[in-house]
């Protein structure tokens, strides 16, 4: 039989890893036991057996999705603050299956700001914008997601923010509306 350069079934993942880590500091950020915290999720309905998390902390056991969310949960935190290293900087992070990013870009990501893939073009971002986050939720909103009122008070806001952002430089001001208009050009179409 060949060799197979794949994953054991059971292997735990660069984002398994950042898990691991992540649940060691913030228990130890929190002052919980391990006992502690196995005794906080079974009363919010999710037992975990203190040797599970010791061994979750060891990256020795998977944690699967809903204890994940439970953890999150009786921690405090959102579910990115275990899945991500705890700085969103240019210090190199791996992602499953994308590999080496910048903190600070995976945190991008994971916020449903931009694509993890570098570089990405305009409709990269409109196609994750898309699906990322839902209508209401996105950085932009889609075409035909917004009133011609919420058109025109993007449009004044955007102009209103280059006049108090550049006071004496009408270019800048106008070069700024350009950038967003570029952004989000919707606001700017004719009605």
């Amino acid at each position: 039989m060949a060799s197979m350069d794949r994953r054991q079934v059971n292997e735990v993942g660069p984002s398994g890893a950042h898990v691991a880590a992540n649940l060691r500091r913030l228990r130890g950020v929190r002052g919980l036991s391990t006992s502690q915290l196995s005794k906080l999720l079974s009363d919010h309905g999710r037992p975990i057996q203190q040797s599970g998390i010791t061994r979750m902390e060891k990256g020795d056991r998977k944690i699967d999705v809903d204890d994940l969310v439970a953890l999150a949960v009786v921690l405090g935190v959102n579910p990115n603050a275990l899945l991500l290293p705890p700085v969103a900087d240019q210090t190199s992070t791996e992602v499953t299956v994308a590999g080496e990013v910048s903190s600070w870009r995976a945190w991008r990501w994971a916020d449903g700001q931009e694509p993890l893939k570098h570089p990405y073009d305009d409709d990269d971002f409109a196609d994750f914008q898309m699906h990322a986050r839902p209508k209401g939720k996105r950085r932009y909103q889609m075409l035909g997601e917004r009133s011609n009122e919420e058109l025109v008070k993007r449009r004044e806001g955007v102009e209103e923010i280059g006049r108090r952002l550049y006071p004496d430089d009408p270019q800048a001001q106008a070069a700024h509306v350009e950038s967003e208009r570029r952004r989000d050009p919707e606001p700017w179409r004719e009605a």
